[in-house]
């Protein structure tokens, strides 16, 4: 809610300072959040929502970061004369099992070159990950716990506690 009335109030900020276009309007978003920013001080819910935006915006620019670095090493592999890769199905078990957890950290990781969500199992919370260069197993299940853990940071962000949604 609080995010389609920041994107309302920008784009009409925008358009009263005759900055109709997409800059005008991220510029007017940026500045509303640090008004919002200023006034979360004393409302918690508008800070929690503060919160929110900044880590999802840290988290999309990671995982942005996080596509082009593994398909870079996708077309190293590819375009290598001597391939060499471990192929492996790895199960990784949810710090917060679930079937929506699941289904967004799959589609996530689905996203990433080289690995594909194969499975989950709900009654054992293990998801199965199908990676394609897995020799080095340790960093790739660093790799998903590093994914997992800023996910799950972005979700809860808006989360205050004692505070009712």
């Amino acid at each position: 809610m609080f995010f389609a009335l920041h994107l309302l109030a920008s784009a009409g900020l925008a358009w009263t300072v005759n900055l109709p276009h997409l800059g005008g309007v991220l510029a007017a978003f940026a500045l509303l959040h640090l008004l919002v920013r200023l006034l979360g001080l004393g409302l918690p819910r508008l800070a929690g929502y503060a919160r929110s935006l900044e880590l999802g915006v840290l988290f999309c620019l990671w995982f942005i970061g996080q596509i082009l670095l593994a398909s870079y090493h996708v077309a190293g592999l590819v375009l290598a004369r001597r391939v060499e890769v471990a192929p492996a199905v790895l199960a990784y078990p949810l710090s917060r099992p679930g079937a929506g957890m699941a289904t967004l950290f799959g589609a996530l990781l689905t996203l990433t070159p080289g690995t594909l969500a194969l499975e989950y199992d709900e009654r054992r919370g293990l998801l199965y990950i199908h990676a394609l260069d897995a020799r080095h197993s340790e960093t790739v299940t660093r790799m998903l716990a590093e994914l997992e853990r800023r996910l799950l940071a972005w979700l809860d962000a808006g989360t205050i506690k004692g505070v009712q949604p």
